[in-house]
């Protein structure tokens, strides 16, 4: 199921720390500039040995000009992004790791070898039904056409309504997003939100600026093709994605950019039912939650206040026969992978205008996809069995706490804060709870899969989550619910909570691995756990207190100095060059770039600590420790981005672009300097850099 656009301040990392104390450790010699390792007897090894990659360097590359280039530049020189891929990296190759396992568990799954467990029952008949061309062709619409025939009979607002309510049950976010979080300022309950959503194109710019002008013909074509797929002569083929277009304009103007829903305090909007009315006095939100379960909810929280009431004047200004071809193209695109093929293809054939793949990625691989969405813990289960040996648990947690550990001592050294305000912040720290490679009570999924209606199942997956979310509305909050799968490469914060998971999916190399040095698996895991435990502090986390409340609990004078650290990071990513005549948006990446620059400090003191006594000190083909700490961070985030993508992720995403995340955050610490002797005034050592944490 897609997410809703609410305002979900969970921050994820994109990408890797694993600090096994008694790792196999050994030699070989190599390039690098060489700084004699302090402490201990120099003990010769290779890179192989310490779990890292000498064909990925570039020896040639200065490190102090462009250490991505030098950590990264062998592995981007013989990587290819894969046809059916729009970037290729790191976790990329993970994931292609995990889809191996997954795609033999639900083989199996498929073939019965589960036995009496529902569980891979429930997986196979889910998968079977994916796999099932031949079905899915016979089946046609119907899947859908319930759904359909509801937006069929759209005349006025009240079936209007009656229509988003049929597509909002089903995760099809058109027009508007409801579905609950945590309330801001009350963290121990869940609130009612709605939010501006139901826009075709990735982002509200694509409407706009000139730069995706290609993309909104594209768009506009894939349209036409749509409504011509679902019988409608070329004329009103051509009226009908005009009709949607121009709808999903206006909705494109009253939606907020990307940079201004980073600002929490904006998004935070208490309405009770009078001010909902006076909102959007055409819209009865009484009788939306009434009819999805949730009526004479007493407080809904509006995250873009402005944009509700504009929706309800198209609401009764647009004609019904345009809201029917919106809701139309809203349904079949999402849908899509579960209809006939032709329709598949055409969906695709906009994601390669979107994105610039070749090639359809593998049926199996999406239909891997489509199980890990809607059933994600029941496929966690088989794959933390799998791949996820017993004593990695303990490893990762340890190597959490020592992160945590460094950030408290790290506290004690800032001479910016005050004693008050690091009081509160080593009580923040004090409350985090770490959820790390899987949850320890399994979610079950009580709705019925069919082995024979791909459509069914996924519509009954979304109902079953969009639901469930929808009934946490005035609940207490659960804080051990993880919001993500343990199958998934990735990691996150949420502040709401004061929480950070590790899913298991990616505790594996090139993040973390048994056999690997302790330098190396701090510079990879321990730079993701760091940059977790740094977005509690980070723009928006450092807004919310222990108790995950939105709340200042800053002396005004540190906080001063802390947006001014964080000015520093915004004008000075602001400068990196992304694409040609192309640059980071500093702000909109301002809360990742603080986590990043944090993340990989913490994660350097960390790993000092553990080997503070060793009594020997590894310098592998020529580098340091603490170089190949640094070399464990670059190798991580090794990426190739198609040109279509990285201009979107640009424009979306609040991670800054890998080469940017390792030149931009090491460019700022004092550690990476001296482990690579760079002279002040080189790109990498600036003679202005920033600090906060």
């Amino acid at each position: 199921m897609k997410a809703p656009r609410l305002p979900r301040l969970r921050a994820t990392l994109g990408l890797g720390l694993g600090l096994a104390a008694g790792a196999s450790l050994a030699a070989c010699p190599g390039g690098g500039t060489s700084v004699k390792p302090t402490g201990g007897d120099a003990v010769q090894v290779s890179l192989a040995e310490v779990g890292l990659e000498a064909a990925s360097l570039d020896t040639t590359a200065d490190p102090c000009a462009d250490f991505y280039q030098f950590a990264c530049g062998g592995w981007n020189a013989a990587a290819e992004i894969p046809a059916d891929r729009a970037r290729w990296g790191r976790m990329s190759e993970i994931d292609e790791e995990a889809d191996v396992a997954l795609h033999q568990i639900l083989e199996d799954a498929r073939a019965g070898k589960g036995g009496d467990d529902p569980v891979m029952q429930q997986l196979g008949a889910f998968y079977g039904s994916c796999m099932d061309e031949a079905g899915i062709e016979a089946a046609g619409l119907t899947g859908i056409q319930p759904m359909l025939d509801t937006i069929g009979k759209v005349k006025d607002k009240a079936t209007l309504v009656a229509a988003l309510i049929a597509l909002h049950d089903a995760g099809i976010n058109a027009a508007f997003a409801a579905s609950s979080e945590a309330d801001f300022t009350n963290s121990t309950q869940n609130v009612m939100w709605i939010e501006s959503a139901g826009l075709g194109l990735p982002d509200r710019d694509y409407y706009f600026e000139a730069d995706f002008a290609p993309k909104l013909d594209a768009y506009r074509a894939h349209l036409v093709r749509l409504f011509g797929l679902l019988g409608k002569d070329p004329k009103a083929a051509e009226a009908a994605a005009a009709d949607t277009l121009a709808l999903e304009t206006e909705l494109a103007k009253v939606t907020k950019t990307a940079v201004e829903r980073r600002d929490i305090t904006k998004m935070y909007n208490p309405h009770d039912a009078a001010a909902l009315a006076k909102l959007t006095p055409g819209l009865d939100w009484n009788a939306y939650f009434a009819a999805r379960g949730k009526p004479g909810l007493a407080k809904v929280i509006v995250a873009s206040p402005a944009y509700f009431p504009r929706l309800d004047e198209l609401m009764g200004g647009t004609p019904a026969k345009a809201w029917q071809s919106y809701l139309t193209a809203r349904l079949v695109d999402r849908m899509a992978f579960a209809l006939p093929k032709k329709f598949d293809e055409e969906r695709f054939a906009l994601t390669q205008a979107l994105t610039g793949v070749a090639e359809q990625r593998p049926r199996h691989k999406r239909c891997i996809d489509a199980v890990g969405g809607a059933l994600p813990e029941a496929l966690g289960q088989p794959y933390v069995a799998r791949m996820f040996p017993g004593d990695s648990k303990q490893a990762a947690t340890d190597i959490v706490n020592a992160i945590a550990a460094a950030f408290e001592r790290n506290l004690d050294g800032l001479t910016w804060m005050s004693p008050e305000t690091k009081a509160k912040a080593k009580e923040k720290l004090a409350s985090l709870e770490k959820m790390i490679g899987y949850p320890d009570t399994w979610r079950q999924y009580t709705f019925a899969v069919s082995p024979t209606n791909f459509a069914a199942n996924v519509l009954a997956g979304d109902q079953f989550e969009v639901r469930r979310k929808f009934a946490q509305a005035g609940q207490p909050v659960d804080r051990d619910e993880w919001l993500m799968p343990a199958f998934i490469v990735n990691a996150y914060y949420n502040p709401l909570a004061n929480n950070t998971a590790l899913p298991a999916g990616i505790l594996q190399p090139p993040f973390f691995g048994h056999d690997r040095g302790v330098a190396a698996n701090a510079g990879g895991i321990g730079m993701v756990i760091g940059h977790e435990l740094t977005h509690g502090f980070d723009d928006q986390g450092a807004q919310f207190d222990a108790q995950g409340n939105m709340s200042m609990w800053w002396q005004p004078a540190d906080y001063e100095k802390f947006q001014a650290g964080g000015q520093c990071l915004v004008d000075q990513y602001g400068t990196f060059e992304a694409l040609p005549g192309k640059f980071v948006n500093g702000q909109l990446t301002l809360g990742e770039n603080i986590a990043d620059v944090g993340g990989i400090k913490l994660a350097f003191h960390a790993y000092r600590a553990l080997r503070e006594a060793a009594a020997q000190r590894f310098v592998a083909d020529g580098f340091t420790e603490d170089q190949q700490f640094f070399l464990g961070v670059g190798q991580a985030w090794c990426y190739e981005d198609r040109e279509d993508e990285a201009l979107q992720r640009l424009t979306t995403d609040p991670h800054s672009p890998p080469r940017w995340r390792v030149n931009g955050a090491l460019r700022n610490l004092p550690e990476f300097r001296a482990a690579f002797a760079c002279a002040e005034g080189a790109p990498m050592a600036p003679a202005q850099a920033c600090e906060i944490w």
